[in-house]
């Protein structure tokens, strides 16, 4: 189980240093190189870069958050297993039917309220990676959006 969380672990790490930052520069070093009538490629470069930024920024913080749930996954997967185990021993102690059933439903509801928390902050992991990432791109589209009057401008 432990070899298993530490290949989640290092899945995690490995999407969230993902960098791309080479490629975009020369696509973005190409772009600066053209000429286009009416278009100042040097703010569009610069304009181009900072969204690629924010966009890394985003896609970052949805990989965090993917490491974020699969590790609470195998921490629910791991107490599952030692839940059951401890159920079962339990179980095994009762001598009446009357206990085995009283035994069996407090399980069950047991179990039941767990799930239910369980998911709930599962949810809450998901919905503040998805808060963090929109954030960022939330951010940067209103200045992109000015920056295309920049664009526009042939430079004297």
């Amino acid at each position: 189980m432990s070899d298993t969380f530490n290949v989640v672990g290092d899945w995690g790490k490995t999407m969230t240093s993902l960098d791309l930052t080479k490629g975009i520069e020369e696509l973005l070093g190409f772009v600066a190189g053209l000429q286009v009538p009416g278009v100042n490629m040097d703010a569009l470069v610069a304009s181009q870069r900072e969204n690629l930024q924010a966009l890394s920024t985003a896609n970052q913080a949805v990989a965090a958050g993917y490491q974020a749930v699969a590790e609470y996954q195998m921490k629910i997967l791991q107490d599952t297993v030692q839940g059951l185990t401890a159920a079962i021993a339990g179980l095994a102690a009762v001598k009446s039917p009357q206990e085995l059933v009283a035994a069996e439903t407090e399980l069950a509801r047991k179990a039941f309220e767990t799930a239910v928390r369980q998911m709930r902050e599962l949810a809450q992991i998901v919905t503040e990676a998805n808060q963090e990432a929109a954030e960022v791109i939330a951010r940067r589209i209103p200045e992109s959006l000015e920056e295309i009057k920049d664009v526009l401008k042939v430079p004297q």
